[in-house]
């Protein structure tokens, strides 16, 4: 495909950008009162009740085995007051990507539980990496990892329609990744796309630098989040986690375990722990 053909349906995604509906207010000034020193329980639960489909994620989510409570909560108060910070954030994200993960993703090869599974599956996986890497406050990662495939939602028609020219692509040029081919026929990848929704969301900087980077292994090492986004997309993908049409093309990029902060001996357990964690919301989700 031409240039000039490809600079078109790059300005028809991003018009598309336009159309998605803006991440939930009720999620944001949530996440912003978790940003504070103290946080009011009381006032948290105020403003995420206003959402009520956020609240029913938030409590079937928290209630699977994968975080732990001792007894099955009824309320966002018990939930709240069972839960660390970090993890109440977690939840929180992972309640809001179900929305926008709920449809199959056919240009990809992938259904609407694959999606959203490895989504919470990445997100997991960073928790575990960002615990052992001894990563304080990974908010801003959680937010990365959770959300890093957003842009799919919106290219997925684009890839849809020309995934015989990506798969020709690839078969004439074998060394060629999916999302190599998937650039040079869309004028862009699912990264970029992404970053420009969330940056369209004002999300920090940091966070859609993070998704924008999780394939470009330029871009992963210049900061701790985007390495660790990375290589939590890598594992999860390894895994078998909703990797979809483009599962071949992940391996692990020299440098980006000490861009992430991150030990080879820390993999294992990292993995072992976002397994069982990611079983575990599969069967309180779909069982």
């Amino acid at each position: 495909m031409s240039g000039q053909g490809a600079s078109a349906i790059l300005d028809q995604i991003f018009e598309k950008l336009d159309h998605i509906p803006n991440f939930p207010e009720t999620a944001q000034k949530a996440l912003r009162l978790l940003q504070q020193e103290d946080v009011d329980f009381r006032e948290l639960e105020k403003i995420v009740r206003h959402d009520a489909a956020i609240t029913a994620n938030f409590l079937k989510l928290v209630n699977s085995a994968a975080f732990g409570l001792p007894r099955k909560v009824n309320t966002l108060i018990q939930a709240f007051s069972l839960l660390g910070i970090n993890q109440i954030r977690f939840i929180l994200i992972a309640s809001c990507t179900g929305k926008y993960l709920n449809r199959p993703l056919k240009g990809y090869g992938l259904t609407p539980h694959e999606v959203w599974i490895h989504s919470l599956s990445c997100g997991l996986m960073a928790e575990a990496l960002a615990r052992r890497a001894g990563l304080s406050r990974p908010e801003n990662l959680f937010t990365a990892a959770l959300l890093h495939d957003i842009g799919k939602i919106a290219l997925d028609l684009f890839v849809e329609g020309e995934l015989e020219n990506i798969r020709d692509i690839i078969k004439k040029n074998p060394d060629l990744t999916f999302m190599q081919a998937e650039w040079m026929v869309l004028g862009a990848d699912h990264a970029i796309v992404g970053a420009e929704l969330l940056r369209r969301w004002e999300f920090p900087k940091e966070v859609y630098f993070a998704v924008r980077a999780h394939h470009d292994e330029s871009l992963m090492l210049q900061t701790r989040t985007a390495a660790l986004t990375a290589l939590a997309n890598t594992l999860t993908n390894l895994m078998g986690f909703g990797a979809g049409t483009d599962v071949f093309a992940y391996e692990i990029p020299d440098n980006l375990l000490s861009a992430a902060g991150v030990a080879e001996t820390d993999l294992f357990p990292s993995i072992v722990e976002a397994f069982e964690k990611t079983e575990a919301l599969k069967a309180a989700l779909f069982s």
